[in-house]
């Protein structure tokens, strides 16, 4: 499909999203001040909607489970996501929105007319810089844990825990207490318990980590599909 046209600029205040349909897929049109941006409004973790999730930066973070996804590539920037979502092109016509269904190259512009005067523009740039370092923070502190978690091998499969996608959150609480929900490639695994005291053991032997809880689900179950691309290789699925 061409460009359609989706909202006016006016309808679309800063940090604001609007739900819309691109060739008939869900997506979110969403603003970070003079920009636009167009994604598939789907975390591909657990196919639920990333309408209600929370935006960190230039990311929208999966109100479930805590994946994030670069609004600009699409790209999935933190486990338990693997896989990242589509985006779409945006236009500004004369003060309108338009998205087609080709993948965006760059955020769209909008040319502000309001003034922007130096009492507005100074909250705006800390509260932008606060929010870019906490961001920062908070993927410094991802990788760390899943390099950690990567050390853990299942005994059967011969693959670490989150190259094959059994590791669906990772939450860091106050008082260097850390949170982990995953799951097990079946129920019955029976090698379940020695992957969860590994990983717990993994974790806690990091200085920046006091206790790590392993909270098991099997919802949404595991599948294949939620392995990497080295995962697959290693195990010969093309």
């Amino acid at each position: 499909m061409g460009f359609e046209r989706v909202a006016s600029v006016a309808e679309l205040p800063d940090g604001g999203r609007l739900s819309i349909e691109v060739d008939e897929t869900p997506a979110l049109l969403i603003r970070l001040g003079e920009f636009f941006y167009a994604i598939e409004d789907l975390c591909t973790h657990d196919g639920q909607p990333l309408t209600d999730g929370p935006l960190v930066g230039q990311e929208i973070k999966c109100p479930r489970h805590g994946a994030r996804f670069d609004l600009a590539t699409g790209k999935a920037m933190c486990m338990p996501a693997t896989r990242g979502v589509r985006t779409f092109a945006v236009e500004i016509r004369h003060d309108e929105i338009f998205v087609s269904d080709e993948p965006a190259t760059a955020p769209a512009k909008a040319t502000v007319t309001e003034p922007v005067t130096s009492e507005r523009l100074a909250p705006v740039a800390a509260s932008e810089e606060t929010a870019a370092q906490t961001a920062m923070a908070e993927a410094a502190a991802q990788d760390e844990y899943l390099t950690a978690l990567r050390e853990v091998i299942d005994p059967e499969l011969m693959v670490n825990i989150v190259d094959l996608g059994l590791i669906y959150g990772v939450t860091a609480l106050d008082g260097g207490q850390v949170e982990v929900e995953m799951t097990l490639t079946s129920p019955a695994c029976p090698a379940g318990p020695q992957i969860v005291h590994q990983a717990r053991m993994a974790l806690e032997r990091l200085e920046s980590v006091e206790t790590a809880t392993i909270k098991l689900t099997m919802s949404p179950p595991w599948t294949p599909d939620r392995m990497t691309d080295e995962a697959r290789d290693h195990l010969g699925i093309f």
